[in-house]
């Protein structure tokens, strides 16, 4: 490749890393991301003879002036500066690579390249960051040694006239178009440097102490679902149910891995009030009731107390003896609660995320501020109680349960009622009769994503009797108006059910479109138990994930990008302190697999010495045979004598004995001056000795140039030096020195 095609080619390849890894994670406006693409493409051929510079700089400047002013308007109006300033930050770049005409023009956008990569580390927090970050370290390499060798060249090659206007470069073009100076071998080198540096970097970053980003960025925008929300408006919007956006990963218990478990009821919200087709989540509502304690430092337990009169103690021991646990990856969401299995037991968060007020947590919800995402613990009974147990629950309700069996006067249908009780008639428990409405429902009714306009009619009553299908908000809806229809405490819940099974890391994935809709009954001593009324053929379309090849890629590629986030983005000192601790571990384990093999051969072979002095000696004697033709084969080169060392003659220590004088007085010798010249320099400034200098100089050629000097030359030599430093001693009396 030409020396000036490299280095534009490198230079476009630096640029254009640090643009994708601020553009592609999304902060930055689609529109602007794109045109300004399309815009460092165009600049690729925007350069002589095609355009004269002189006659678009004031354009340029002039646009960039008004898109400056724009950038601060909507800076000002919208609140957004980082993501605003992505977007000026675009137009700079594209305006410089539009502008690259000087070797100042080119530094500025090495500057612009390296503020996008600043920014993009913010902005975007996906895997495809870390991709382009390794490829913008590889290509400024390339770019920034070829932009100084360019820079060399360029300076070295310019004659100069007295008119710089008449300046011209002399074969400079001859040497940019050189296929000679970079070649194959340039790229491989510093690109495997260049990954070198990498590697040592991310170990660094592994292993300095550090707080996560998360610490710094809990306001990044939470992701919107149409999927779930902390409300349900029936007949508002249908559910995307094929949104495979992730939500979040949890890793469980094996008894629940692979593609063929269980599904599972990830629950988050729960709403208590039912009216005019709207389900919500009042004050009135009994506040969620937890005991919290400290495990270790860092982290706060909360375990929630269905059973009001228990005994902090009693609640944690059998939490945490009777539930599966789950550690949870979530995604910042609009919705600040945490999910769990089923009716989660207990949660585990870092002490230094804050929880939201104890007035805000009701119907056993728990709720944190994490708009960005987070990881915590959760605990929870996934198995139901047996149906003999809840089939004998009797007692009073909990203080303010009683707000679980109620419904808006006047606005529920009487056929609704007669429905209601219709199907649970001649049934004695609360169990039998939850158990009747979830068959009927689901046996009578049919699930759909099409839904129709109630109008005026009261949604639950419109579903039941004369649309006769939807989605799971209607069966949710339906089954708990028709169980407080006849008294029994029930709820709705939205969180999400199933999710895919990710083979990688071993993890369930669940996506936006896994949200779902079901109902929980209160059995007094019990607690909730999960009702879910959804006919089961139509209440997961994504499954569980498919095995084709395709499947797996995105399964594996999610991995790549979980690993990121939990490395990378949210890494922080708890990860880091983790990580030691199974590093450390790993090698114990190494050392003590080491140690247990050497001591198993030991003992082997002192048991078996015989059979071990067997089969050892005739492998020694071929060995050694071995060893012994291959010596011959290739004798050992003998080493070259080694180069005697240069003695230094009497006479040339004397010489520089008198040279180490006279730089005492004041007469340096300059590396550029040959002995003579020295000579002749003190002998013309009338230095005392210098007569005596110059014949010492000529005794001295001749003994380091000339032959070996004869013992009368040495002795001379050395009454030179004495007068030579009488001399310059009587000059330094004379002139009052010391």
């Amino acid at each position: 490749m030409r020396f000036a095609q490299a280095h534009k080619t490198t230079s476009y390849a630096m640029v254009m890393a640090a643009y994708l890894a601020l553009v592609v994670g999304g902060g930055v406006s689609p529109i602007i991301g794109g045109l300004g693409f399309l815009g460092l493409i165009g600049s690729w051929w925007w350069e002589p003879p095609r355009i004269r510079w002189e006659t678009w700089a004031m354009p340029w400047t002039i646009a960039s002036i008004l898109v400056l002013l724009w950038t601060v308007v909507r800076a000002i109006a919208g609140g957004d500066y980082l993501g605003i300033g992505g977007d000026f930050l675009v137009w700079l770049v594209v305006a410089k690579a539009f502008q690259r005409r000087a070797a100042k023009d080119w530094q500025q956008l090495y500057l612009l390249s390296f503020l996008m990569l600043v920014a993009g580390s913010v902005l975007n927090p996906d895997l495809s960051y870390g991709v382009f970050f390794l490829v913008y370290v590889i290509a400024a390499t390339w770019a920034l040694i070829l932009f100084h060798l360019r820079r060399e060249m360029e300076d070295n090659f310019l004659l100069k006239h007295a008119d710089d206007r008449a300046s011209e470069r002399v074969e400079v073009r001859r040497i940019l178009e050189s296929r000679r100076i970079v070649d194959r071998r340039f790229f491989v080198g510093t690109g495997l440097v260049s990954l070198g540096v990498f590697l040592a970097a991310s170990v660094i970053f592994l292993t300095i102490p550090r707080v996560g980003m998360g610490f710094f960025f809990r306001s990044r925008a939470g992701l919107s679902m149409a999927g779930f929300s902390d409300g349900v408006k029936l007949g508002g919007h249908g559910r995307i149910k094929g949104d495979t956006t992730i939500v979040m990963r949890i890793g469980i218990d094996a008894r629940y891995q692979g593609r063929n478990a269980p599904y599972i009821h990830w629950r988050g919200v729960a709403f208590d009030t039912y009216s005019k087709g709207a389900w919500t989540r009042t004050k009135q509502a009994p506040r969620t009731q937890a005991v919290t304690d400290y495990p270790e430092r860092g982290k706060e337990r909360r375990f929630l107390v269905y059973d009001r009169g228990a005994a902090t103690s009693d609640v944690i021991d059998l939490a945490l003896r009777q539930a599966i646990r789950q550690d949870i990856w979530l995604e910042p969401l609009d919705s600040d609660v945490l999910f769990g299995a089923s009716m989660p037991a207990g949660f585990q968060v870092d002490a230094a995320i804050t929880p939201r007020r104890r007035d805000n947590q009701h119907n056993d919800e728990i709720r944190v501020d994490h708009r960005a995402s987070i990881k915590y613990t959760v605990w929870s009974d996934i198995e139901p109680p047996p149906a003999n147990r809840l089939r004998t629950a009797r007692g009073p309700l909990p203080y303010g349960y009683a707000l679980y069996t109620m419904l808006p006067r006047g606005q529920i249908t009487p056929r609704t009622y007669e429905l209601a009780r219709q199907i649970t008639a001649g049934l004695d428990n609360d169990y039998d009769r939850a158990s009747a409405i979830q068959k009927w429902l689901t046996s009578n009714l049919t699930y759909t994503l099409d839904l129709a306009d109630p109008g005026e009619r009261e949604p639950v009553d419109f579903f039941l009797f004369e649309r006769k299908k939807g989605h799971c908000e209607y069966f949710a809806s339906a089954f708990v108006i028709l169980a407080r229809a006849v008294g029994i405490p029930s709820r709705n819940v939205n969180g999400f059910l199933g999710g895919e099974w990710n083979e990688y890391d071993d993890y369930i994935a669940v996506r936006a479109g896994d949200a779902h809709s079901w109902a929980e009954v209160y059995f007094p001593g019990e607690g909730w138990v999960t009702f879910d009324a959804t006919p089961p053929s139509e209440v997961d379309r994504l499954g569980r994930g498919g095995n084709g090849a395709f499947d797996k890629l995105r399964r594996f590629f999610d991995t790549m990008r979980f690993q990121w986030s939990k490395w990378v983005v949210d890494y922080d000192l708890f990860q880091q302190l983790s990580m030691f601790r199974d590093v450390g571990g790993a090698f114990r384990d190494g050392a003590s697999w080491l140690k247990s093999l050497v001591t198993g051969t030991w003992a082997f072979a002192k048991r078996h010495w015989r059979w071990v002095a067997v089969v050892a000696a005739p492998l020694l004697v071929v060995a050694g045979v071995w060893w012994r033709r291959r010596r011959r084969r290739h004798p050992r080169p003998r080493p070259e004598p080694r180069p005697r060392q240069h003695i230094r003659s009497p006479l040339a220590s004397t010489y520089a004995a008198v040279l180490a004088r006279l730089a005492k007085r004041g007469h340096v010798r300059d590396p550029g001056t040959t002995p003579r010249e020295l000579a002749a320099e003190l002998e013309a400034r009338g230095v005392p000795g210098a007569a005596e200098l110059s014949e010492l100089t000529e005794l001295y050629y001749i003994a380091e140039w000339g032959g070996h000097a004869p013992p009368e030359a040495v002795d001379r030599a050395h009454q030179l030096r004495r007068a030579i430093e009488t001399a310059l001693a009587d000059a330094a009396r004379r002139a009052g020195v010391a």
